[in-house]
């Protein structure tokens, strides 16, 4: 019945420090294969992280990146939208201009991500590479996304989801929360699900009802909801376990994803 897995990364596949289970996903892989059901890889983050993340697990070929809106499969871009330079500017001022100021914001380019400068590098929390710059106007590459980045944990995920509906309301984007204190603000039509339909709507002809989905955030809203099983997380946040049709028994700390996937598919 189900032919694909798609998973979210952070909070789903990596555990709190970020790591993956690179050995147990690779056991999984080799027995999926031999039923053959596909793992695509649908994150937020750039695909220059997913592809070193995943570098272990080669059976993993096809990410979904920075939320649908770049997708690779078997190192070839299949489909991808960015931001009109002109709107990236206009998006700028429009976060800094939010009830709470960012204390980053990032720009996700195909060349590199980009970051407005803070003040103490030690305090940042994620292990991407990033070049810290003055002005991110002056950056000239094609931007998938202009991600507004909170450190302050006074600022609450509802508060970012509603920074989010105002980017929605204001530009023709979509805007999301992500986790960690982020937004996601990307081009018109971007998604997950919209991402998924890109690479097996000419193979499955009843949308994504042959997709096994895993997420933890809102950022995974649709592709949860679209698939035909759609899993929260056992840490997913609280929207997230309201939509899912199942949670995993256990977090993203102790193999959640492995161990549901096992059970679905009957892997020993």
């Amino acid at each position: 019945m189900y032919r694909y897995i798609a998973t979210d990364v952070d909070g789903t596949m990596l555990d709190s420090r970020h790591q993956l289970n690179s050995a147990a996903l690779n056991t999984a892989l080799g027995q999926l294969q031999q039923q053959n059901v596909s793992w695509i890889v649908a994150s937020g983050d750039s695909y220059r992280f997913l592809k070193k993340c995943f570098a272990p697990c080669p059976l993993i070929d096809t990410f979904i990146s920075i939320n649908g809106a770049l997708i690779v499969q078997k190192g070839q871009v299949v489909f991808e939208r960015t931001h009109a330079k002109s709107q990236v500017n206009e998006l700028i001022k429009a976060v800094n201009a939010l009830p709470v100021t960012p204390d980053v914001i990032l720009l996700t380019g195909w060349n590199h991500t980009w970051g407005t400068r803070i003040s103490d590098l030690k305090a940042w929390p994620f292990g991407i590479n990033i070049d810290f710059i003055d002005d991110l106007t002056q950056v000239n590459d094609k931007i998938y996304n202009v991600n507004p980045i909170w450190l302050n944990h006074q600022v609450t995920p509802d508060q970012i989801r509603g920074f989010a509906q105002q980017m929605i309301e204001r530009y023709p984007v979509y805007a999301t929360y992500s986790g960690f204190g982020c937004m996601d603000v990307l081009p018109l039509g971007v998604n997950k699900a919209a991402g998924l339909k890109e690479l097996i709507i000419n193979d499955d002809h009843d949308q994504l009802k042959s997709v096994v989905a895993f997420g933890d955030s809102s950022n995974d809203r649709q592709m949860l909801q679209e698939a035909g099983l759609g899993v929260a997380m056992k840490n997913a946040s609280p929207d997230i376990l309201k939509l899912a049709n199942r949670i995993t028994s256990y977090d993203n700390d102790h193999d959640g994803v492995l161990r549901e996937v096992q059970s679905i598919f009957n892997l020993s």
